[in-house]
């Protein structure tokens, strides 16, 4: 009898302890299942269920991209701008490195400095490759490396994560029109 009280402990404790987070099991569809790690602009570890509570904003990116991912992150902030104070409570922004090889932490910090982006509010993420292409192969998010100056060709999306990090909305291109963005954002802050 106490052998299979400890067994069932056991279970509890290293299957569904891992996968509850903030009030609740994940659900089947969350991008925060992956178990993967990775650091932020802090080089502070960070494990995707840690982002569990508050809806996401999520982008790929790499920091010296000349083309798509100054629009990206252009659009991004036109978004916060557009937010009340109450969504920006309930929101985050998290752009994930295309490059583990040359966005540290440190190169992802001197971005997050030059493009005036809140610590509190935004975070930057640096991966191993494996993990990198895993997650971005989640969010449909394709890319591959284009010339000898390490340019990335990449799909240009930007994806609204719901608090327990479902896949809510996807803006996939480039566009100046925010109203389905914000729609999505504006829904999720209101569950």
């Amino acid at each position: 009898m106490l052998k299979s009280i400890i067994f069932i402990f056991s279970l509890f404790f290293f299957l569904v302890i891992p996968l509850s987070h903030a009030g609740g099991l994940l659900s089947d569809d969350s991008v925060y299942q992956l178990p993967s790690h990775w650091r932020d602009q802090n080089n502070a570890p960070l494990e995707l269920a840690d982002l569990v509570g508050k809806i996401q904003v999520v982008a790929f990116i790499y920091t010296y991209c000349e083309h798509s991912c100054p629009v990206i992150l252009s659009t991004l902030k036109r978004i916060d701008k557009k937010l009340s104070g109450e969504q920006k409570q309930q929101l985050n922004f998290l752009l994930i490195s295309l490059d583990p090889d040359r966005d540290t932490p440190d190169i992802l910090n001197a971005y997050m400095n030059k493009n005036n982006l809140a610590q509190t509010r935004w975070r930057l993420l640096h991966g191993n490759a494996d993990d990198v292409l895993e997650l971005a192969a989640l969010f449909g998010v394709r890319y591959k490396p284009m010339d000898a100056n390490n340019d990335i060709a990449h799909s240009n999306m930007i994806t609204v994560l719901d608090r327990q990090g479902a896949i809510y909305f996807q803006m996939q291109g480039i566009s100046d029109d925010l109203s389905e963005s914000l729609a999505a954002i504006n829904a999720l802050t209101q569950q």
